[in-house]
């Protein structure tokens, strides 16, 4: 057996502890980034992206968005403002967020609509549409 080493997702309103775990692979804010067994400690910020994790031959992907990875030799704890198992992302609402992100920045004219949070939304929703597809 390849060594582990233990992964938690922590969000404000939830912890996925996924145990034991061969690889991670993270958004990080210059690119994605693998982590296994023994890997250097470090302190990474991460973007909106897909994690995936593998366990033996399964693999599990989460919609994440913006945070922190703490790498440590204890394992590695993901800190993020929220985390979507892509089993659990419902695609009609993400299709939906990506409908009204894309509307909204149509209607960037309009003084109401502010453009920058109309951007992150549609990014969050593209990337819940990706994981999601991935079930």
């Amino acid at each position: 057996m390849a060594a582990q080493f233990h992964l938690e997702i922590i969000t404000p309103t939830k912890v996925y502890d996924e145990g034991e775990v061969d690889y991670l692979r993270a958004p990080g804010v210059d690119g994605a980034f693998g982590v296994m067994a023994g890997h250097t400690d470090s302190i990474m910020a991460l973007t909106v992206g897909e994690i995936k994790v593998v366990k033996g031959s399964v693999e599990t992907t989460y919609a994440a968005t913006k945070g922190y990875a703490e790498i440590t030799a204890d394992g590695v704890q993901l800190l993020v403002e929220s985390a979507e198992p892509g089993a659990d992302i419902d695609l009609a609402r993400a299709q939906a967020a990506y409908d009204r992100a894309k509307q909204n920045l149509a209607q960037k004219q309009d003084e109401m609509i502010d453009e920058l949070r109309a951007l992150r939304a549609l990014e969050r929703s593209m990337n819940r549409l990706k994981v999601g597809e991935k079930k």
